[in-house]
């Protein structure tokens, strides 16, 4: 808990903002989806800008048990979560978080490949990583192959299972 209030406080957040998503709504005939912050503000989001979605019916959107991200699932079994900050990156433009990053942001394929170098320059093979990572061989082979992009709390698991920081799987 200590470790998620840390990194919750060093993120730049808008003013008056609380980081909390209250209430998520999708509507069907304008493709968006209408996310409510606690703070009372309530935001658009085009879901076509989403890479993650497959396009696919929505079967459930829905505000996750912590309220920092809300989560879909699609009718191809395909399942996504949105952050907070994706919100506000995406329907108001001039939100510092992501002030920058689309063209700096490492690409999920990218860290994939990063993980892969770095497992192959330790001499592991994807089972003995997965494993000391806590995890299932083909999760990780799904990442290694850009095809799942990983949560921050995985990105630490392989991390601290190659012995290294996670900045060094994710900066270019």
């Amino acid at each position: 808990m200590a470790k998620a209030e840390a990194f919750k406080k060093s993120l730049p957040l808008a003013p008056g903002f609380e980081d909390k998503i209250r209430d998520v709504r999708y509507q069907v005939s304008e493709n968006r989806f209408l996310v409510t912050f606690d703070s009372g503000k309530e935001y658009s989001m085009d879901r076509s800008r989403l890479e993650c979605d497959d396009g696919t019916d929505l079967v459930t959107v829905k505000v996750a048990g912590r309220p920092f991200f809300f989560k879909v699932t699609q009718a191809s079994g395909n399942k996504y979560e949105i952050p907070w900050d994706r919100v506000l990156y995406e329907a108001e433009k001039s939100y510092p978080y992501f002030k920058g990053r689309p063209r700096g942001m490492t690409k999920t394929s990218t860290v994939g490949k990063k993980i892969r170098e770095m497992r192959n320059a330790k001499g592991l093979t994807q089972a003995e990583l997965a494993r000391a990572a806590g995890m299932v061989r083909p999760n990780l082979s799904r990442i290694e192959a850009g095809r799942h992009r990983p949560s921050l709390a995985t990105l630490e698991r392989i991390a601290a299972a190659l012995k290294l920081p996670v900045v060094d799987l994710i900066s270019k």
